[in-house]
């Protein structure tokens, strides 16, 4: 297998050129409909090929999704002389993942497709729980980690609820109420007063709406 997998990939930047047909399969065939023998059959790879480098269509999906956040929070933090605190951070990352992620029917399907969801909810709790971990220190409360972890299961919970309801019962709030609900959640179990979280929320809108972000993605529209 190492030999032919050498063989497959020599002058070639096989994960770079895996990436790009599956980003443009995706967007043409949808999560479900992107398989790894379809991209093997376009590269004139084996499936092997594919899966030394990356294990599922998950692991593929989180990369785009990584370098999604990565420019979000670049472009976030190119303005240090307007920065208020980490809640205040996360409230804008989110407001504007959303607003891409949720302004095509296919993004969502992407990003909420029920087989990626269920392993995105599992593989990323570290990274929710940290979420809350940095927001706690900033805001100087207590905390253990069993406790963010319970945390991270909530917040993982509430999205998926709302993400159902809001495709499901078109009208029952916006997009932009999608996000901040989310973000409220987030500030009610970080334990900040309610003063603290509307005035940030309200400055994270302030600032996506006065800061526009054109978000490059190979997948998202």
């Amino acid at each position: 297998k190492g030999v032919q997998y050498l063989k497959e990939t020599e002058s070639r930047n096989l994960k770079e050129e895996i990436l790009t047909v599956t980003g443009r399969m995706f967007l043409e065939y949808g999560y479900s409909g992107t398989t790894f023998q379809k991209i093997a059959d376009e590269l004139n790879i084996t499936k092997g090929a594919i899966t030394y480098h990356f294990k599922n269509k998950f692991m593929i999906m989180e990369t785009f999704i990584d370098d999604l956040f990565s420019q979000i929070k670049g472009y976030v933090d190119s303005f240090p002389e307007e920065y208020k605190n980490r809640y205040w951070r996360h409230c804008i990352i989110y407001i504007y993942a959303y607003r891409k992620i949720m302004s095509t029917p296919k993004n969502m399907e992407l990003f909420y497709h029920k087989d990626q969801q269920l392993i995105w909810q599992n593989h990323k709790l570290a990274m929710i729980a940290g979420i809350y971990e940095e927001i706690e220190k900033d805001f100087h409360k207590s905390y253990d980690r069993k406790d963010l972890q319970m945390k991270a299961y909530m917040d993982m919970g509430v999205r998926s609820r709302l993400f159902e309801t809001y495709q499901n019962h078109p009208g029952v709030f916006t997009l932009d109420q999608y996000c901040y609900y989310h973000i409220y959640l987030l500030g009610i179990l970080c334990k900040l007063d309610e003063m603290t979280i509307q005035e940030n929320i309200k400055d994270a809108f302030a600032f996506a709406d006065s800061h526009p972000l054109d978000i490059r993605s190979c997948i998202f529209e």
